[in-house]
């Protein structure tokens, strides 16, 4: 099976973090969509989609790669979202324009990801040291279970 994860990790490199984990563990090809938006995913059976959270959101890179043509109906997706609070799921609207395009939405890995975002940064952010190895070994433990 041949896994790629795509993803956009902006100010504290916390998604990079565990797209990294989750592709070592299991071999999986990484695609920064900061350093290229030209990524050819015919080839792959399984796709994931990660970056932090913004606005209660994924990255809008994210969100407009998944309104293209770049994924298609046999390829499985799962979701990656790191964020200060990871209470809300943050991959609601990325979740259903899989769906919407009858592509096959597997599950959803969200951690806590240091937050220095707007008033957090007066607090000198919220999750510091996160994602942590606790936080990594949960994603690769996911990533084992979404590629089995």
């Amino acid at each position: 099976m041949k896994v790629a994860i795509v993803y956009v990790s902006v100010h504290h490199k916390n998604t990079e973090k565990v797209v990294k984990a989750m592709a070592e563990e299991i071999n999986a090809d990484l695609f920064n969509l900061n350093q290229s938006g030209n990524v050819d995913l015919s080839t792959y059976d399984v796709v994931g989609l990660a970056s932090g959270a913004f606005f209660h959101n994924m990255h809008k890179k994210i969100i407009d790669f998944v309104k293209s043509d770049k994924l298609n109906s046999k390829q499985k997706v799962f979701l990656v979202c790191t964020c200060g609070s990871p209470f809300i799921d943050h991959t609601k609207e990325v979740a259903k324009i899989l769906k919407e395009k009858n592509i096959s939405y597997l599950s959803t890995f969200e951690c806590a990801g240091f937050d220095t975002f707007g008033p957090f940064k007066i607090f000198g952010g919220i999750a510091k040291n996160r994602p942590n190895n606790k936080d990594l070994e949960k994603a690769k433990k996911f990533i084992k279970g979404v590629v089995k």
